[in-house]
C-alpha cells in the first residue's frame, strides 16, 4: 500500500465531508433568520427552531434572537390584541376627521342659510322698491286727476261767471241737437219760469235756477242743486225728457196748469 496515496485520499474524504456539512448548515441558518424575523414582525412568542443535525444550543440562541428583535420592534408575544395606547392615535385621528367633517357640514349649512337670507333680502328689497314705485305712480295719477278736475271746475266757474242768458240759450239749443221747434218751446217755458237766470229764487218755495226746480226735483235728476246755469240746463232737460218726452209737451202742460 502506498502511504502517501492513502493519506491524500483520507484528507480528501475529510475535506469533502466538511464542505458537504457546511453546505447543509448554511441554508438552515438563513431559513432560521427569516422565520425569526417573520415571527418577530407578527408579534409571535419565541419559536425554537431546530434543524436536523443542529445542536440544541443553537436553537436556544435563535430563540433569544427572536425575543430581542421583538423587543426592538416594540412587539410582545403575550397578546395578539393591540393595546389601548396603540389604538389611541388611530382613535384620535378618526375623531379628528369626524370633527372636521362635522365642522365642514356645519359651515356648509351656515353658508346655505346665509345665501338664502341674502336672496330673501334682495327679493324683499325689490318688492319694496316696486311697491314704492307703484305708490308713487298712483299718487302722480291721483294728483294729475285732481289737478285736471280742479282746472275743469275753475273753467266751469269762470264760464258761469261770464255766462249770459244768450250763452245759456245757445247751450240748450246745442243739447237739443239744433231742433228749432223744440228749442222755441223750451225758450218760452224757461223764459216764463226764470228768464234764463241761473240765480232765480222763488220767494215762496225752494224753486231755484233756470228750470225752477224744487229741492225734491233736483234729487230726481241725479244732479245736485247748483248755481251753474249749464248744469241747471242739463238737469232741466233730463227732467223734461223723463216726465214729458219733449220741451213742447212740457210747455203745453205749463200753459194748461201754470207749472210743469
Amino acid at each position: 500500500m502506498n502511504l502517501r496515496t492513502t493519506m491524500t485520499n483520507a484528507r480528501t474524504r475529510d475535506g469533502g465531508s466538511h464542505r458537504s456539512r457546511s453546505a447543509r448548515v448554511s441554508p438552515s441558518g438563513v431559513r432560521r433568520s427569516a422565520l425569526l424575523l417573520a415571527a418577530a414582525a407578527c408579534g409571535a412568542v419565541t419559536v425554537p427552531l431546530l434543524t436536523a443535525g443542529e445542536p440544541a444550543a443553537h436553537a436556544g440562541t435563535g430563540a433569544a434572537s427572536a425575543v430581542a428583535v421583538s423587543a426592538r420592534l416594540g412587539l410582545t408575544g403575550s397578546t395578539s390584541t393591540p393595546s389601548s395606547a396603540t389604538l389611541r392615535p388611530l382613535q384620535q385621528l378618526t375623531a379628528s376627521r369626524a370633527e372636521r367633517g362635522d365642522g365642514q357640514s356645519a359651515a356648509s349649512s351656515v353658508q346655505v342659510a346665509a345665501d338664502q337670507k341674502a336672496l330673501q333680502a334682495l327679493a324683499d328689497s325689490a318688492k319694496a322698491q316696486q311697491e314704492a314705485a307703484d305708490r308713487a305712480a298712483a299718487k302722480a295719477a291721483a294728483d294729475a286727476a285732481a289737478k285736471a278736475a280742479a282746472e275743469a271746475q275753475a273753467q266751469a266757474a269762470a264760464a258761469a261767471r261770464n255766462a249770459t242768458p244768450a250763452s245759456f240759450r245757445d247751450y240748450a239749443q246745442s243739447k237739443l241737437g239744433g231742433d228749432v221747434s223744440q228749442f222755441s218751446c223750451l225758450q218760452s217755458l224757461w223764459g216764463k219760469e226764470s228768464g234764463w237766470n241761473p240765480n232765480a229764487q222763488n220767494p215762496g218755495s225752494t224753486a231755484y235756477g233756470i228750470p225752477q226746480f224744487l229741492d225734491s226735483t233736483w234729487a230726481g235728476t241725479g244732479i245736485a242743486k247748483t248755481s251753474d246755469g249749464y248744469r241747471q240746463i242739463d238737469a232741466g232737460l233730463i227732467y223734461i225728457d223723463s216726465r214729458y218726452g219733449s220741451p213742447c209737451a212740457a210747455w203745453a202742460h205749463s200753459q194748461s196748469y201754470n207749472w210743469y
